[in-house]
């Protein structure tokens, strides 16, 4: 009889453990194991326990006896896998991590940057006092690591005690399941070339029965999900860059996305407390779905597929963390890299080495020089060798930077505290700014700006229409065209020193003039000139990136001036396309209550009333809003800021965007041509409505009523884009679809489409 393998899970209290044994059920795992769960928290460990013995039963034959233990020592004793998972400082760790290198203009994360060096801090020390006891009571155990930053973590316990240890991420395995994906071939039946360290990582060769394919992919870009570098830099490089490498080549975007938005420590905070009191209120029997919130796709991508190629001695070559003893002849010996690795009948391989880009390899070294020096800093507490990897890192940027980091983060140093407005969790109710906004007919001849200067961001048309009812003449005119991200980066540098901004057009132009504020940290106002859309009174710029709409910054206009006649002489379509991006919350709602009853996600009934609410009344003036009566745009308006407000207190625009917007966002990419916002929405309000069979001939008479154009006919959208929006819809839902909606849940057919091309006009 083979003898039992014990694994050891330290941070075995984390409430998604369980997942761990379902994988192991789903790989078929035929050993016979002894796993203990070792954790500080007693009530957790039992929880996920029970848990995880409900999930094993559920595998005729899977031979996995479950214990646990707050004793270390106890636990660690004679094992001979160890998978470490804790999270030294817990979520609220994480939370300062991905907050705090905002004051110094750099982004927050876990694992890089500033966040990564808080949170090694916490970290090494840490781990190091488990790899004493695992040297005394377990020396031939083998520790799968997942504890973040983990090439960081890896590489003091290799530094500082003779523990073996493998670096296990998820990351590499779903960049090569995306790149499979999109070139319509099994991961399975491609060779991928990787090279780098842990979220550091570069695919640099794909092959397909030895031909290479890596040219396709890169002429592919725009279709793979979540690349997060802008194509044009991967194309140069000839390398694919894993999707941390956005941190290092778009720092400045990934803060702007971020500002104002709740981070994911947070969101995992809430997530952790609706588990765990659904987990307490579980009994026997019931369905183990609760499990199924936290996804922890680690486990199935490369955590389980480690653990039984060693312990069950299987063949797969799996692409993990490792010494690099000379296989990358340009880093130092003791390095930690990320490589191919094959497991042969239950034993590592030689790691498989490519040819590396000669500025991949210098990335990849200062980023090296920075992980080594940091692990050793925080063991020997040496502060001068924390300032050289601060210095070495590649998202900081200045010596003034990494004093400010060390202040915060390193021990003895004299803590200078600032006020940071960080967003609370969902549902919280937070104060915030609001616009004010002033409607008359001559509205813009009151215009009141209190400073010296300022600009007005516009288009011609409008401009042409207000510019000799400006008591005061702008200090520069900007015309804009497009939000596409580089643009506003121009737009801004050339526009001189100004005081302030107007954005004066509709969403546009709005937008173009907040990010000039965010950027600028200056006041912004907005005149409105067509009751289009929402911009003028939202927190967020819907600039575009890579083809897509990014939300980023965070900006409210200070004063926002609805003047009538303006706005009454501009074309009736513009102003009722407007109503198009309200009354697609009768769909975003929809979906809202499906992702709160198959996924858990936060729900806010009140919320739901009051946007209900609003869709009573725009039905209730859609002769006023048809007509452009004064009565109608302010309706509009009115139910903008509201909608935006309700949005705000919940903490996301989950009331007002579902599967709507999805269509509205993949019709852009898949034609590359723009639309009216309200229209194209209103269109893909009502081909979701049909998909949920939730009423669209309300949708239908409601349009009508309104005079709101939505037909393709009317907007531009032929049959052929319609189609092959239609069809590209889920795909893009499952990768690059912004919130849980019925696209997660239903397939769209072929009669799906064939019905709605019969309903609609061309």
């Amino acid at each position: 009889m083979n003898p039992r393998i014990k694994l050891v899970v330290l941070g075995g209290s984390a409430l998604a453990t369980p997942k761990l044994f379902e994988v192991i059920g789903n790989l078929s795992a035929e050993a016979a194991y002894d796993v203990v769960l070792f954790g500080r928290n007693r009530h957790n460990l039992e929880l996920v326990k029970r848990f995880s013995e409900a999930v094993i039963a559920g595998f005729e034959g899977l031979d996995i006896q479950v214990g646990f233990s707050t004793n270390a020592r106890e636990a660690l004793a004679g094992a001979d896998y160890i998978l470490n998972q804790i999270r030294v400082g817990g979520l609220e760790g994480r939370v300062f991590d991905e907050t705090f290198p905002r004051q110094f203009g750099i982004p927050g994360e876990e694992t890089v940057g500033p966040g990564g060096f808080s949170n090694s801090l916490r970290g090494i020390p840490v781990v190091l006092e488990y790899c004493r006891m695992i040297e005394e009571i377990a020396p031939d155990a083998v520790v799968l690591n997942l504890t973040n930053p983990s090439s960081i973590i890896q590489y003091a316990m290799r530094r500082y005690s003779n523990v073996k240890v493998i670096g296990t991420c998820d990351s590499p395995i779903s960049l090569m399941g995306s790149i499979a994906g999109m070139l319509g071939k099994p991961a399975a039946e491609l060779q991928f070339d990787w090279v780098g360290m842990h979220h550091f990582g570069w695919v640099v060769g794909v092959k397909h029965q030895g031909k290479e394919l890596l040219p396709e992919v890169l002429g592919r870009l725009d279709e793979l999900p979540k690349l997060g570098t802008d194509p044009e830099i991967v194309r140069a490089i000839g390398a694919v860059p894993a999707v941390y490498l956005r941190y290092y080549f778009h720092s400045d975007r990934i803060l702007a996305a971020t500002e104002g938005r709740t981070v994911r420590g947070q969101q995992l905070i809430g997530l952790f407390n609706r588990m765990q009191a659904e987990m307490e209120a579980w009994k026997p029997g019931d369905p183990t779905s609760v499990l199924d919130q936290r996804g922890a796709g680690w486990y199935a991508k490369i955590v389980v597929p480690t653990l039984l190629a060693l312990a069950e001695k299987r063949t797969t070559e799996l692409v993990l963390s490792v010494d690099n003893n000379g296989l990358l002849p340009w880093l130092p010996e003791r390095a930690i890299v990320e490589l191919p690795v094959r497991i042969q009948d239950g034993q590592m391989q030689t790691p498989r080495v490519s040819e590396v880009p000669q500025d991949v390899q210098g990335m990849i070294s200062r980023n090296c020089a920075y992980e080594m020096l940091a692990a050793e800093a925080i063991m020997e507490k040496d502060r001068d060798k924390a300032m050289r990897a601060l210095l070495s890192n590649l998202l900081v940027s200045n010596f003034n930077q990494v004093r400010g980091i060390l202040e915060q983060v390193w021990p003895g140093e004299t803590k200078h505290t600032f006020q940071m407005d960080i967003p609370q969790e969902e549902g919280s109710v937070t104060p915030f700014k609001v616009p004010t906004l002033y409607y008359d007919r001559e509205m813009i001849e009151k215009i009141h700006i209190p400073e010296d200067d300022f600009a007005v961001i516009t288009m011609k048309v409008p401009w042409e229409k207000v510019k000799d009812r400006f008591v005061r003449q702008p200090k520069a005119v900007l015309f804009v065209e497009e939000l596409d991200w580089y643009r506003l980066e121009s737009m801004e540098r050339v526009l001189p020193e100004v005081s302030a901004v107007i954005g004066l057009g509709g969403g546009m132009a709005v937008d173009a003039a907040k990010y000039v504020a965010w950027r600028r940290h200056i006041p912004v106002d907005a005149v409105v000139s067509i009751t289009s859309v929402d911009a003028s009174v939202t927190k967020s710029i819907a600039a575009r990136a890579g083809g897509h709409v990014t939300y980023i910054g965070y900006v409210v206009p200070r004063d926002v001036y609805v003047d009538y006649r303006l706005i009454q002489g501009a074309p009736p379509r513009l102003n009722r396309s407007g109503v198009g991006d309200i009354l697609c919350a009768h769909v975003a709602l929809w979906d809202w209550e499906l992702a709160h009853e198959h996924i858990g996600e936060s729900y806010d009934p009140a919320a739901v009333a009051a946007v209900l609410h609003w869709l009573e009344r725009i039905e209730e003036n859609a002769a006023e809003i048809r007509e452009v009566t004064e009565q109608g745009v302010r309706i509009t308006m009115e139910a903008f800021e509201d909608i935006s407000l309700i949005c705000r207190r919940f903490g996301s625009s989950r009331p007002q965007e579902g599967s709507d917007h999805t269509f509205a966002y993949n019709a852009e990419f898949q034609t590359g041509k723009s639309f009216l916002h309200g229209e194209l929405v209103a269109l893909g309000a009502y081909v979701m409505a049909n998909l949920q069979e939730n009423d669209p001939k309300y949708l239908a008479r409601v349009y009508e009523r309104t005079g709101i154009r939505w037909q393709p006919k009317d907007i531009g959208l032929s049959k052929d884009e319609f189609i092959q929006t239609l069809k590209t819809l889920n795909w893009y839902q499952k990768n690059f679809g912004r919130r849980y909606s019925i696209l997660d849940e239903a397939r769209i057919s072929q009669s799906f489409i064939d019905t709605l091309v019969d309903q609609l006009e061309f």
